[in-house]
């Protein structure tokens, strides 16, 4: 089972910058998911929400800002005592400070037709590099849609919220997706047991209870989602 930092660590370091997912680094742990969202000048920026005020000093939404004017605000102000100052980073910039990470979850945020294109086009120039430890995952069935038809090489996960009533493996085989990734109250052994029959992956999020990881792990979990992966470390001693 492969332990999954949570935009870097949430629970332990300011979510989604630079020095976060160095943090999880640190931990020895190289499994990452992020979010992305486009900037007004067309970038792939990392950033959980669609408007900043959450989590960083800008006001406004991310779309109606350019990407070096998000590089420039304060994104770790809310984490108390936290030693560095990061603004929202570009996805380029993260890859590249954690080239070496083996897993890749990127969690696609756009709801707009032509940010699918954009967010295409760019993944697209990362999958030589990138094409063996990276899927781009999303709530939004139809960004996965128009990744199939344009992109189908790109690797394809589908989230599922916790209030999800129909057929998980049968909409993720819609869609032509490698990986599922529904909440983990969802999750019991025969579907991960049939998801992998149909040679899906199943990934899981957001895990940081102790006992729920373990019985994760015994139904066979490809992957996890943490908060907390110092946590997660010290449960399974990695």
């Amino acid at each position: 089972m492969l332990i999954v930092g949570h935009r870097g660590a949430k629970g332990e370091a300011p979510e989604n910058t630079l020095s976060g997912f160095k943090y999880l680094k640190s931990l020895g742990v190289t499994a990452l998911e992020l979010d992305i969202h486009v900037s007004k000048d067309k970038l792939l920026v990392v950033i959980h929400d669609e408007n900043l005020e959450r989590t960083t000093t800008g006001i406004g939404l991310v779309k109606d800002h350019k990407a070096m004017e998000l590089a420039a605000l304060n994104a770790c102000h809310y984490f108390s005592d936290w030693p560095n100052v990061d603004g929202v980073p570009l996805l380029q910039d993260v890859l590249a400070t954690v080239s070496d990470f083996v897993h890749f979850q990127l969690e696609v945020k756009v709801k707009d037709a032509e940010d699918y294109k954009i967010v295409g086009r760019e993944l697209a120039k990362l999958w030589p590099q990138f094409s063996q430890r990276m899927v781009t995952t999303s709530f939004n069935t139809d960004y996965l849609a128009y990744i199939q038809q344009h992109y189908s090489h790109i690797k394809r996960g589908l989230l599922v919220e916790d209030d999800f009533t129909g057929d998980i493996i049968a909409l993720a085989q819609q869609l032509h997706c490698q990986l599922i990734a529904p909440h983990h109250h969802l999750l019991n052994k025969t579907l991960i047991d049939t998801a992998h029959q149909q040679n899906l992956t199943v990934s899981t999020w957001t895990v940081n209870d102790i006992q729920r990881m373990r019985e994760l792990e015994a139904m066979g979990i490809d992957s996890l989602i943490t908060d907390y992966p110092s946590l997660a470390i010290k449960t399974f001693n990695i």
